[in-house]
């Protein structure tokens, strides 16, 4: 199968699968199709972000699929909800049309950091939005490629909120380990480019706990894989 059509039918009935109304009519899976999906609700007003999608198994007649996104829903005090999704997937070829024959997803909460900056407007940032902090003068520069968030505060003070996978490199530098392309010595290179430095005397625990937490990230991925495949 083409792996660009297959992942564009995966997601396109992942987005389905929360309008239960469209879901039902797609021509895209089986009449038999067995959707696992512990603890789900139906979030009709959610927003979909989708992240990867990859194929595990490609054969003529069948492909496994795993990928993420980010389901993002308004919450009653006007901020928004983030959770991560992961899903694996198996379709077969039936009549010309590749079809969904099972769903298996699974929400993992996330984390939004509402954030007021020096001029009083408010942002929302997800987790997986922050390339990394910066500190300067009483200030914690919160970089996501796209803008910068200039809030009052100590980098210490930050790093106290922030979830496992953001790792301090320097006295100065928070960075987000889910966007580092590389590690250099002695500097981190992130994945818009942008180059960090690690101080010489911090490097080698610095890459050590870099490291860790990419290989926990693949870890995840190879787990679901097996999933998928085990299927066929």
């Amino acid at each position: 199968m083409d792996e660009r059509y297959v992942c564009a039918i995966a997601r396109y009935m992942i987005g389905l699968f929360y309008r239960e109304d469209r879901f039902k009519k797609a021509k895209y899976y089986t009449e038999d199709m067995v959707c696992i999906v512990p603890g789900h609700q139906e979030k009709r007003n959610c927003r979909i972000l989708h992240r990867e999608c990859r194929i595990c198994l490609n054969r003529p007649d069948a492909a496994s699929v795993v990928g993420s996104y980010r389901l993002v829903s308004s919450s009653d005090n006007g901020g928004r909800n983030m959770s991560l999704c992961r899903y694996s997937a198996l379709l077969q070829y039936m009549w010309g049309t590749p079809r969904l024959t099972m769903l298996h997803i699974s929400e993992e909460p996330g984390r939004v950091f509402r954030l007021t900056d020096v001029v009083e407007h408010t942002y929302f940032l997800g987790e997986e939005e922050i390339l990394y902090l910066e500190s300067g003068h009483n200030r914690v520069f919160w970089h996501t490629g796209k803008e910068t968030v200039e809030v009052t505060g100590t980098l210490l003070h930050a790093e106290s909120g922030l979830p496992d996978s953001f790792v301090r490199i320097h006295k100065s530098f928070i960075v987000n380990s889910l966007h580092v392309a590389g590690i250099n010595r002695c500097y981190a290179e992130l994945s818009n480019g942008e180059r960090l430095q690690i101080p010489v005397k911090r490097y080698t625990d610095v890459r050590r706990k870099l490291i860790v937490k990419r290989e926990c990230e693949a870890g995840r991925w190879r787990y679901h894989g097996q999933q998928s495949g085990s299927q066929n």
